[in-house]
């Protein structure tokens, strides 16, 4: 069960406060009921101060302690705040103006200085801070220089102001050895709890560690298993190519092939990688083209020549663009070097200026029919400008000795 002191202690703390924001909220209820109890213990004076009592000061500054506290459970923190550090320097000044310098007043400003430090909010504006330590120099130069005459002054003989300035060094002392004994035990359960916290959090951090480290895991093993599917069907087309007695239908099913091989090799890569999120274009584009190549009746003499920067891009656009290139070299493979003497030689480029991505596909063949790249609506051709939107890329048709097609995109 808590105290009543860690009651009100804790009274307008919430789970969402931050932890700032807990400690200035506490710090201020501890204040507040170091105020009323020097106040009550105050009250003794009475007893030979008679009617030179300051009973009104007195009320009003239990009056902004209560205030302080009602503010905090209502959650009004700032305000708050502003009626501690107002109410006090107050209360102080006009104390020191109703008393003789005599009593010792002005001692009370040496523990309000370590109460206004100890405040100190970092989440806070330092013009807060500052503007607080300005109310205590205001008030502290105004007990010290103002004419005592603007209020009505006790009229105390020198064995009162004597017996005051004793009661108030005392008084001082013992509140300051309070405070400094109540503020360490509650900086020390602060730092506990803040220990706990970090334990806690290292703790959470660790089970988020572990639960990715899982996930990592298991998507790895979902790209294994779509990958081995994959190559299940690319198995079947092989095994259809196979039986299939039309040149044209064999050729039909190499090139679906392909087009599966460049999914499938996607997520053999990934399979590979640590990091599941991007995928290195350059070995992407070389290995895809090869195995392309590898599979084509012209294997043995084609030559393929590379410029390729080590570029990881992100696995949104791995399949697109091996599609595409897949889509560019079986065309190439296909018309380029059809009734021709020439060597195949293919040129891969891959580059990158500033945001964007260049890649290249060239060959040394007969290059693209005069007007014909447009009105030729083939499915390679088609599919190529399809996949391309898809990355909110361009593609551009190149006729430079030979045929070849330019794909940029945004990286």
């Amino acid at each position: 069960m808590p105290t009543m002191f860690s009651k009100v202690l804790n009274i307008g703390i919430t789970d969402r406060l931050e932890f700032y924001q807990k400690r200035e909220t506490k710090i201020l209820n501890l204040f507040s009921l170091i105020t009323l109890t020097g106040l009550l213990i105050g009250t003794t004076n009475i007893f030979f101060l008679k009617d030179h009592y300051p009973v009104f000061m007195v009320s009003f500054e239990a009056l902004a302690s209560f205030a302080v506290l009602i503010l905090n459970h209502k959650q009004i923190y700032q305000a708050s705040a502003y009626v501690f550090v107002i109410s006090i320097n107050f209360t102080l000044l006009y104390m020191n103006l109703y008393y003789h310098n005599d009593t010792g007043s002005y001692l009370y400003y040496f523990p309000l200085i370590f109460c206004i430090a100890l405040l100190h909010n970092p989440n806070k504006s330092k013009a807060r801070a500052i503007a607080f330590f300005c109310i205590i120099l205001v008030s502290f130069f105004g007990a010290r220089f103002l004419d005592s005459s603007l209020i009505q002054a006790a009229k105390l003989n020198d064995e009162q102001n004597k017996i005051i300035f004793n009661y108030n060094v005392n008084l001082v002392a013992v509140l300051t050895v309070i405070l400094v004994y109540l503020v360490i035990t509650f900086i020390n359960k602060q730092y506990k709890e803040l220990s706990d916290l970090l334990v806690t959090s290292k703790d959470d951090q660790i089970t988020i560690e572990n639960s990715l480290k899982e996930k990592e895991v298991l998507l790895a093993e979902i790209q294994h298993r779509v990958k081995n599917n994959l190559s299940v069907i690319i198995g079947l087309f092989n095994l259809q190519k196979d039986s299939a007695t039309n040149e044209e239908t064999k050729q039909s099913i190499t090139e679906a092939k392909n087009r599966v091989l460049s999914i499938a090799m996607v997520h053999e890569r990934l399979y590979r990688k640590d990091d599941l999120s991007k995928i290195n274009l350059k070995y992407y584009i070389s290995e895809l083209t090869k195995e392309i190549v590898r599979g084509h009746h012209l294997y043995k003499t084609v030559t393929i020549e590379e410029s390729l920067e080590d570029i990881n891009a992100d696995i949104t656009k791995a399949v697109p663009i091996g599609l595409i290139v897949n889509e560019v070299v079986t065309n190439s493979l296909k018309h380029a070097f059809k009734d021709t003497d020439t060597k195949p030689v293919l040129k891969l480029s891959l580059s990158r200026n500033f945001d964007q991505i260049c890649i290249k596909v060239e060959d040394n063949g007969k290059g693209f029919p005069e007007n014909k790249v447009r009105s030729d609506r083939s499915l390679g051709l088609t599919l190529i400008e399809s996949l391309a939107n898809q990355i909110d890329g361009n593609i551009y048709y190149l006729n430079n000795n030979g045929a070849g097609v330019k794909l940029s995109f945004q990286f």
